[in-house]
């Protein structure tokens, strides 16, 4: 049995070509006998006629998953809406509160430059009842904005 000059691999006699390479083989190369440095190999040991071949398996795929899409929203067109009298009432409710609120609030600091007790105490009253009338004012501008903004 010779070796293949390339690979070095165990080829039969007869044999053309090497068997695990595939490297051609003339009469010449293939009459040389490996060296096997002075040791006698058992003619009943098993040499194996090509060396051994390991082969890659690859490992089973895991089916790939899709990331979570999340649904996409699409906003629904909106009709407009007139909000000229809803503005109008916002103004007027301002208006309704803001006012009475002031002179309510100079009522009050002009108390303490009244001259006599009852002229304190009608400061006093002046400005409870600019207060109340400013409140009263502003939840009929509320009750009316809520209105005119729903019709």
């Amino acid at each position: 049995m010779a070796t293949c000059p390339t690979c070095g691999a165990f080829v039969p006699d007869n044999s053309p070509a090497c068997t695990y390479c595939g490297t051609a083989l003339n009469a010449a190369a293939s009459m040389q006998q490996p060296e096997n440095n002075g040791f006698e190999v058992p003619a009943d040991s098993q040499i194996p006629q090509q060396p051994v071949q390991q082969t890659y398996q690859q490992p089973a795929q895991q089916p790939v998953q899709q990331p979570y899409a999340a649904p996409v929203y699409t906003p629904q067109p909106v009709a407009p809406v007139s909000t000229g009298g809803l503005i109008a009432w916002s103004i007027i409710t301002i208006l309704l509160c803001t006012i009475p609120g002031i002179v309510a609030l100079v009522n009050t600091l002009n108390i303490n430059k009244a001259m006599s007790v009852e002229e304190q105490q009608q400061k006093i009253k002046n400005a409870k009842l600019w207060c109340i009338i400013g409140t009263v004012l502003g939840v009929l501008a509320v009750i009316g904005s809520v209105a005119g903004g729903a019709a």
